[in-house]
């Protein structure tokens, strides 16, 4: 296999002679810093080669002598995933970076923006305030479209108008057979639906045509609590999770970590007064409160972003994991203590923490208002839990790996008891040992294996694609 890769990087020279379209192992600091782009080290890895693709044109040239070649391939946008394998590789394949498509255009209504899938958040909410309006995606600036919308997309304000997939009009997708289509729910609509949160099963999505809003204004607050509390601050974030039942417009996360608790509280206007369902936080007191990462802010959905890129740590090692359940205090408090457990068998420059973020019914409703899509998701208030453990280059990886798979198990265990536990797993969130596309249901794996054979009957991205939450083998 490394052969055909390195028959591909030949090629794909041959094809592309300009300075920087195509990068091998040269032992330069030009190559080093493509393999370091992505977020996690743990994805910081030598490649056959790196391709910079600007078109559609120049990508289905890419793609036509990786499949003459033989040649393990992968997509990257921003590599925000921390899996290694699923932008990033070894020296058996070659990495296609489609950074540079990131193109924008709005319709003529202004009710649709078509934005090149190489873009960040940060960029595409930037264009669209520019024109007053408004996007579902991410939280983070940094975090490219690709990845974010294909695995589902959980933003911000998830109850208001649903997901990142559920607001996604049209895929323009390139299938292995250099075919350029179209997916929506009049043309091609099978394919469609399985792109909504089916990850990179069928194609390479080029173009993402993205329902807008009016600017969706937003008051965030993010607030550093001490750990001491954390019943209370439990109770509180159960609390602000049933009133999301009631108001689309609230949004929360809770991140236990090393030293802290950080809790982001997000509505989506600027109230004159402050929204009461933020209040049980509001009563914790001044003995509780460490400090206001990001004081009470009037912004928008962009300024948030930039806030939330900003308090990200330093780039470090990262495995993940994810469970989806119903809440509880009581299995709120078992996790807690689970976790504290947990952390005592790291090393010392290991950090493990997690985070508490709420899905309700508003969302699932707003999903099926869009015509739904394949996740599978139960009809019920639930949480998706993200356990993260972030450590050195030179750190043990077994130990964070143990710490993070100790987590999940037992949290499926520990919900499974209560009645708690739902099958639904969230692409962005999980490892790459976890049955996400399985946790879908067997209805949505069997539409997503048809659709598959249909678009890609060669099975090109199956048999040639390096890593990801492929059919292959995670159903």
């Amino acid at each position: 296999m490394a052969i055909s890769a390195a028959q591909a990087v030949s090629e794909l020279k041959l094809a592309f002679p300009e300075h920087r379209k195509v990068i091998s192992p040269d032992g330069t600091s030009e190559f080093e810093e493509t393999v370091a782009r992505p977020w996690s080290q743990t994805c910081w890895t030598s490649a056959a080669g790196y391709v910079f693709l600007s078109d559609t044109q120049e990508l289905k040239k890419a793609l036509e002598i990786v499949k003459k070649t033989g040649s393990k391939f992968t997509i990257r946008t921003t590599g925000h995933n921390p899996n290694y394998g699923f932008s990033s590789a070894d020296e058996t394949s070659v990495v296609l970076d489609i950074r540079q498509l990131n193109s924008k255009e709005l319709s003529s209504d202004k009710t649709v923006a078509q934005v090149g899938s190489g873009s960040t958040w940060g960029e595409a909410y930037t264009w669209l305030e520019e024109q007053k309006l408004s996007a579902i995606g991410g939280r983070d600036q940094d975090v490219g479209l690709g990845g974010f919308l294909l695995g589902g997309g959980m933003g911000a304000l998830p109850n208001l108008h649903g997901l990142g997939a559920d607001g996604i009009k049209n895929f323009e997708v390139l299938l292995a057979d250099g075919r350029l289509i179209n997916a929506n729910s009049k043309e091609n609509s099978d394919l469609y639906r399985s792109l909504k949160g089916g990850g990179s099963n069928f194609g390479i999505v080029t173009r993402f045509d993205l329902e807008t809003h009016p600017l969706i204004n937003v008051q965030y607050t993010i607030n550093l609590y001490k750990p001491d509390s954390y019943i209370e601050i439990i109770k509180a974030t159960i609390a602000v999770q049933e009133a999301m039942e009631n108001d689309p417009k609230i949004g929360l996360f809770t991140n236990f970590n090393n030293g802290f608790v950080a809790v982001g509280l997000f509505y989506a206007d600027t109230p004159a007064e402050r929204p009461s369902a933020f209040e049980p936080f509001d009563k914790l007191g001044q003995e509780s409160l460490m400090m206001a990462a990001v004081p009470t802010t009037n912004g928008t959905i962009l300024s948030l972003a930039q806030a939330m890129g900003m308090v990200h740590a330093e780039t470090k090692k990262r495995f993940v994991g994810s469970v989806t359940t119903g809440f509880s205090q009581d299995l709120y408090e078992e996790i807690h203590k689970l976790w504290t457990e947990t952390c005592k068998s790291l090393p010392a420059d290991h950090v493990l923490h997690y985070t508490i973020q709420p899905f309700g019914k508003g969302g699932l409703q707003a999903g099926k208002d869009r015509g739904g899509n394949t996740m599978g998701h139960e009809d019920a208030p639930q949480c998706w839990w993200v356990f993260t453990c972030e450590w050195p280059k030179e750190g043990n990886d077994d130990a964070a790996k143990k710490a993070v798979d100790t987590m999940t198990e037992t949290v499926q265990s520990l919900a499974k008891e209560r009645e708690l536990l739902l099958n639904f797993k969230c692409m962005s969130f999980a490892s790459s040992s976890q049955k996400v596309l399985g946790s879908y249901g067997a209805e949505n794996v069997k539409n997503m294996q048809d659709v598959a054979a249909k678009y890609d009957p060669e099975g090109v991205f199956q048999k040639l694609q390096y890593g990801g939450f492929l059919l292959r083998d995670n159903v």
